[in-house]
C-alpha cells in the first residue's frame, strides 16, 4: 500500500508535530532529494544543523528536535484513521486538489484527511461563511443560497463552525453537496443539523489539514480560512466583523484574488463598519433582503475585478 511507504509514513507523522507547518516540510523534503537521504534521516538532524544548513526557524527546529520518530508516529496515524474511513492524500497525489498548489504555494498542506464522496471535489466550488452568531435574516440567507448552489451543481465550502457555516452545510447537503474543512481533526468534527438517516444520503466530503485527533485551536482556525478560500472559486462571507474569522477570510479572498461577496444588514455598527472597509479594498456588497440565485451570482463573479494592489489588503491587518 503506497500509504506504508516510509515517505509518506514520515510526512504523516511530520504533520502532527507542532511548530512544523507546510514550508518547513517543503525544506525537508528538499534536502532529503538533493542529499538522497530518506526524509526521516534529515528530520532527525540536531536542532542547530537543522537551522545552519536548511535555515529552519529556532522554533520549527527545536520542535523537531524535541519530536517523536515521524515514522512510528504516522504508522500509529494511520492504524488510527482506519476504523474511522479517513483517507490520506499528499501533494503529488491524483487526488490532491491543484488549486491548493497553485494559490498556497509553498504554504499548501502537505498532507490532507479525508471522508466522504471525493467526487464532490471535482465540482465548481463557492465558499459561503460567516459569523458564528448570525442574525435570522443571514441565517435564512445563507440557506437559501446554499440550497441554490448545490441544486446548481456548485458544491458548498464552509469551516463547520456553528452559525452561517452550519446552517450552510445543511442546507447544502440536502440539496445536492457540501465541503467541510474544519479546523479540529476530523475525528472530532461533527456533521451537526443534519439526522442520521439523511446523513446517509447526504452529499457530504470533509478535509482535513491537521491529524484526526487534534482539538481546535485559534491558528488551525486561520490556518482553514486561507485553505477554504484557495479551494473556491468565490467566496460570500455573511455579517463579518472587524476582526475574527469571517475577517481573516475576506481578506485571505481579496489577497488571492477571489471574487469576494459581503452580505449584511447594518443590524451592527461593526458589521457595517467591516463592510465597508471590505468594499473600499475591493469586496461586493450584498443585501441580505435581495440575494442572488446560484446563477445571478455566477454573473456577478464573471463580471469582479480583483483590486488592482492584492496588497492593499494588509492596510486593515
Amino acid at each position: 500500500m503506497a500509504s506504508d511507504t516510509p515517505e509518506r509514513l514520515c510526512m504523516i507523522g511530520l504533520c502532527a508535530v507542532d511548530g512544523v507547518g507546510p514550508a518547513t516540510v517543503a525544506r525537508l523534503k528538499r534536502a532529503a532529494r538533493q542529499l538522497g537521504a530518506p526524509l526521516h534521516c534529515v528530520a532527525a538532524w540536531p536542532a542547530d544543523r537543522l537551522r545552519r544548513e536548511l535555515a529552519l526557524t529556532a522554533p520549527a527546529a527545536a520542535a523537531l528536535a524535541a519530536a517523536e520518530d515521524p515514522l512510528g508516529t504516522g504508522r500509529a496515524l494511520l492504524q488510527r484513521m482506519e476504523p474511522l474511513g479517513v483517507r490520506v492524500v499528499l501533494t503529488g497525489d491524483p487526488g490532491y486538489p491543484p488549486d491548493l498548489a497553485r494559490f498556497l504555494g509553498p504554504h499548501a498542506p502537505p498532507v490532507l484527511f479525508t471522508t466522504g464522496d471525493p467526487a464532490l471535489l471535482r465540482r465548481r466550488r463557492v465558499a459561503v461563511v460567516g459569523s458564528r452568531r448570525p442574525s435570522p435574516a443571514a441565517v435564512a440567507a445563507a440557506r437559501a443560497l446554499a440550497c441554490s448552489l448545490a441544486e446548481d451543481g456548485i458544491a458548498v465550502v464552509s469551516g463547520g463552525a456553528d452559525g452561517i457555516d452550519m446552517a450552510a452545510h445543511t442546507a447544502a447537503a440536502r440539496a445536492g453537496g457540501t465541503l467541510a474543512v474544519p479546523a479540529a481533526g476530523l475525528a472530532r468534527f461533527r456533521r451537526r443539523g443534519l439526522a442520521a438517516w439523511e446523513l446517509a444520503r447526504a452529499g457530504w466530503f470533509c478535509l482535513g489539514q491537521f491529524p484526526p485527533q487534534s482539538r481546535w485551536r485559534t491558528p488551525q482556525a486561520l490556518i482553514r480560512n486561507r485553505t477554504i478560500v484557495a479551494l473556491s472559486e468565490a467566496v460570500v462571507a455573511f455579517e463579518p466583523r472587524d476582526v475574527g474569522g469571517t475577517w481573516h477570510t475576506s481578506r485571505w479572498a481579496l489577497r488571492m484574488g477571489r471574487p469576494l461577496f459581503i452580505a449584511a444588514g447594518g443590524r451592527r455598527d461593526e458589521h457595517a463598519r467591516a463592510v465597508r472597509k471590505l468594499v473600499r479594498l475591493g469586496a461586493c456588497a450584498l443585501d441580505l433582503a435581495c440575494m442572488p440565485t446560484a446563477q445571478e451570482l455566477a454573473r456577478l463573479a464573471a463580471e469582479y475585478r480583483p483590486p488592482p494592489r492584492p496588497d492593499q489588503a494588509r492596510l486593515f491587518e
